[in-house]
């Protein structure tokens, strides 16, 4: 029965690591709605000549809320880790760990796994193991 687990737990790591783009896709899609992983909008810009900015060039979220991209390395930065028992998203960009602190943690994660099919690679890795 363990072995049996095991290999369930390994086939889930592999179905999320099959699928490791489109959660570092929807992240990124949050944030640049302006929202973290609870749906959350996130601050408002302290200086309106800023938002007006962001809006300019074309910012998504909602005017004067932060989507936390000026140039893209934060978001350039995305990867997806596994501590060992978790799957968890970060950034390598250098403002990762000060924009989590202003911001709050939750501007890594996902509000939603909807548009990301983790069970078809699931199911995929469980057939592929079942017939060999």
């Amino acid at each position: 029965m363990a072995r049996t687990l095991r290999n369930v737990d390994d086939i889930f790591k592999k179905a999320v690591l099959d699928n490791e783009a489109q959660i570092l896709d929807a992240n990124t899609a949050q944030l640049e709605q302006g929202q973290d992983a609870l749906g959350n909008l996130l601050d408002e810009y302290s200086q309106d000549w800023y938002a007006k900015m962001k809006k300019a060039e074309g910012s998504k979220a909602p005017f004067g809320i932060a989507d936390l991209k000026l140039e893209g390395d934060f978001y350039d930065g995305f990867i997806l880790k596994y501590d060992g028992s978790k799957f968890f998203i970060t950034s390598t960009d250098e403002k990762a760990d000060d924009l989590a602190a202003k911001y709050g943690a939750d501007i890594f994660g996902l509000q939603s796994f909807d548009k990301i099919d983790l069970l078809e690679s699931f199911l995929k890795y469980l057939r592929d193991g079942m017939l060999r």
